[in-house]
């Protein structure tokens, strides 16, 4: 089954790791599994390559694991890094209390990918349980 991506004004890349940010946040792919490249360009009806990048981009967000050699899997979020996230959406949330005229600005942001860590980390807990 093939499911080509439909045109997007953004990267081809960009839409695959929206796609799979969804997926993985959704709990189709448990902390720990392997992503595989390939599987995943196939089904979306792609070449490896944007696949590759988005996944890449998932890496740098936090949301996979590199293994040299082996690829990637879904990152397993442990107890120390669930309070290191908290600990930093603190500070986050008082700094954009303390300057609520920004807007879109790397405090938001960093607060979108804490929150998705926290999320994967839920998801973390229900697999160890």
């Amino acid at each position: 089954m093939t499911a080509c991506l439909p045109l997007q004004p953004q990267s081809l890349s960009t839409a695959i790791a929206d796609r799979l940010r969804r997926r993985i946040l959704q709990g189709e792919w448990q902390p720990g599994a392997s992503m595989l490249d390939g599987e995943i360009a196939s089904s979306l009806g792609v070449s490896r390559t944007p696949v590759r990048e988005a996944m890449k981009l998932l890496c740098h967000e936090g949301l996979l694991t590199a293994h040299p050699r082996r690829g990637m899997t879904v990152a397993i979020v442990s107890a120390a890094q669930v309070q290191e996230v908290q600990a930093l959406l603190q500070l986050l949330h008082s700094h954009l209390e303390q300057h609520p005229a920004i807007e879109g600005g790397l405090a938001q942001q960093m607060q979108a990918l804490a929150m998705q860590r926290l999320q994967l980390a839920s998801l973390t807990s229900l697999t160890q349980n």
